[in-house]
């Protein structure tokens, strides 16, 4: 639910006893329409301000998130005009859902300038406004236009929001409750991210995916109409057998019972002969059409893959992909990518197994060893496992602080995985592994060795009925 002016007014003292006295620094957009900043100093490490249309939101999170930011003009703005900026105060505007940052800098010629940042957390008419010291307007989100009632453009000053007159309930307020409901939102921030920053790869799979679905209806409907003509060499047979009983320029004739048609501007032996071209000519359509059916089926299966394998990957992933295939986004005068999609299929799937209720994924080439470690699963703290001193298997597990159980489990996929009883395995985290030169080479920082004798039953049979991972 989107904070109230009663509740801003409530949230007020927490926000203050947070911000004031640090400096905020490195703005970046996360995604389309929330900002990030960097916090200096002790406690919490990043606000954040979400111009999200339907909940416009200001909060102070734990962490930094290692994140790049998205190109926008606004944000090339901001970084010019907010550069280590010190928080002085915040307050509330004419006790509306209008937040103001009152911030001071130091300008190139190392003196300090005061500046204003007004974010207003209005639905549907969310913004955020930098001001001078003058109160006139550096940059603003959304600009709007002149014509505007309320024009928010570069060197105009600042006008408050008409307040709406209704009264509001002195409803209560907890800023750790929204604090937590605002950390649980992220994930969908970062779904949101993803489409901002690779929705060109999707747009072109499924383009591709249309472009496949739309041929294979071509091709069956060919497939179908020549499969009404393969009786057609039959038909030519009854013309010779009835030929000294054709009328000539007969449009048909009966044989019987049997009526077949004539083309009565050509001669008997004509027509048969058409008769028997058209047979000929259907059979080598339906075998080139189930061909070409059968290979576009194919590669649909390997689109609607690949569409699965994007959509599950983090944006770690989605970067290594993105740099091994070439693709980059369109620049603002194009329409289409700058490459076309190549490369992921359904052979780079990776192999899964349950390990009582815990998945542990491998790859079984090396294609499903890149898309398994670089793109399907980078999360930092999952424990990656590898045969020592040789080619092999990328053993994952699908889960945080695994069990003695589970790594032993892992590493005995692992020996499976290039074909050995026993040997030392690799075990490391996530963030220790990067990717090498060529494909399925994983170059990897520190790990610990670990020193398995045998493979037990279990994992023989486990592995022995591995599934692909399913999206």
């Amino acid at each position: 639910m989107p904070i109230t002016a009663a509740q801003l007014k409530k949230y007020l003292p927490f926000l203050n006893k947070n911000l004031i006295n640090r400096h905020i620094s490195s703005p970046i957009l996360f995604c389309e329409n929330t900002l990030f900043f960097r916090l200096s100093g002790e406690g919490p490490r990043r606000l954040v301000i979400s111009l999200d249309d339907n909940n416009p939101r200001i909060y102070i999170a734990p962490d930094n998130l290692d994140a790049t930011s998205l190109d926008s003009k606004f944000l090339d703005q901001l970084k010019k005009e907010l550069n280590n900026a010190f928080v002085v105060g915040i307050s509330q505007v004419d006790e509306d859902r209008v937040v103001c940052l009152d911030l001071t800098i130091i300008n190139p010629v190392f003196k300090e300038e005061k500046r204003q940042v007004y974010f207003e957390l209005i639905p549907h008419h969310a913004n955020l406004i930098l001001t001078d010291s003058e109160e006139k307007i550096l940059t603003a989100f959304r600009p709007g236009e002149m014509s505007d009632e309320r024009p928010l453009l570069r060197g105009l000053r600042y006008q408050k929001p008409s307040k709406k007159d209704f009264a509001e309930k002195d409803e209560s307020f907890d800023e750790q409750a929204f604090l937590s409901e605002c950390l649980a939102q992220e994930k969908a921030l970062e779904e949101k991210r993803k489409k901002d920053r690779f929705g060109f790869l999707l747009l072109s799979l499924r383009k591709k995916e249309k472009l496949l679905e739309r041929k294979m209806i071509f091709i069956q409907s060919d497939i179908e109409e020549a499969k009404k003509h393969l009786d057609d060499g039959r038909l030519g047979d009854l013309i010779y057998m009835a030929f000294p009983t054709i009328k000539p320029k007969s449009d048909s004739f009966e044989f019987e019972g049997e009526v077949i048609k004539l083309d009565p501007s050509r001669s008997v032996s004509k027509n048969a002969e058409l008769y028997y071209k058209k047979a000929k000519k259907s059979k080598e359509t339906i075998a080139r059409g189930e061909t070409n059916l059968s290979s576009a089926k194919k590669e649909l299966e390997d689109v609607k893959s690949a569409l699965e394998q994007i959509l599950a990957a983090d944006e770690n992933g989605l970067e290594e992909l993105s740099r091994e295939l070439g693709i980059a986004a369109p620049l603002p005068s194009q329409k289409k990518p700058r490459a076309d999609w190549h490369g992921l299929t359904s052979e780079s799937l990776p192999s899964f197994i349950d390990f009582h209720g815990t998945k542990i994924l491998f790859g079984r080439s090396a294609k499903q060893n890149d898309c398994l470690t670089f793109l399907f699963d980078t999360v930092k703290d999952h424990y990656w496992l590898h045969i020592q001193g040789n080619s092999g298997s990328h053993v994952m597990i699908k889960r945080e602080n695994p069990s003695p159980a589970e790594i032993q489990a892992a590493a005995e996929l692992a020996l499976i995985g290039s074909n050995q009883t026993d040997g030392e395995v690799l075990v490391t985290k996530r963030e220790n592994v990067r990717k090498g030169n060529v494909m399925g080479q994983a170059i990897v920082k520190e790990f610990k060795t670990l020193r398995i004798n045998s493979v037990s039953p279990e994992i023989h049979n486990l592995a022995a009925s591995a599934q692909k991972v399913k999206f």
